[in-house]
């Protein structure tokens, strides 16, 4: 899962290679994590500013009176936004948290104030920021640190 997961096109020979394994013990394994459902989705991590978006944002969102009409509105406009990249529920401070890319600062400004218009009435609190830098993905952790 490790040489996967920084690489997923990577060949199955090379898989092997790193391993130790076999090719068909590679292929076995991999076919079965994908039925177990261990591997959800093999993704492409786009350069987003080669895209015309180069402004990576997100918002952190807390809710005050909010029912599940207006919870399944809110998620409804999340998943329809293009520009939203990544969107999850939260325990904590925030109970939602949301990743947008744009064309410029002031596009960001435009799509997260609309978000805040829009839902206003259960928007208690949206703190917002950008990020300048990816410093490190891992989706596959270690299991023996």
């Amino acid at each position: 899962m490790r040489a996967i997961s920084l690489n997923a096109r990577m060949p199955v020979s090379r898989i092997a290679r790193i391993t130790g394994l076999k090719r068909e013990t590679v292929k076995y394994h991999l076919n079965k994590l994908v039925k177990s459902g261990m591997v959800k989705f093999f993704l492409v991590y786009p350069d987003f500013a080669k895209l015309g978006y180069p402004v990576w944002g997100f918002a952190n969102i807390s809710f005050k009176d909010l029912d599940e009409k207006s919870e399944e509105e809110f998620n409804k406009h999340v998943q329809k936004n293009p520009h939203v990249i990544f969107s999850y529920r939260a325990l904590g401070e925030f109970d939602y948290g949301i990743e947008f890319f744009a064309k410029t600062p002031k596009h960001l400004y435009e799509i997260q104030f609309e978000l805040k218009k829009k839902f206003s009435k259960i928007i208690k609190d949206m703190r917002t920021g950008t990020f300048i830098e990816t410093t490190k993905i891992n989706y596959v952790p270690a299991t023996n640190p």
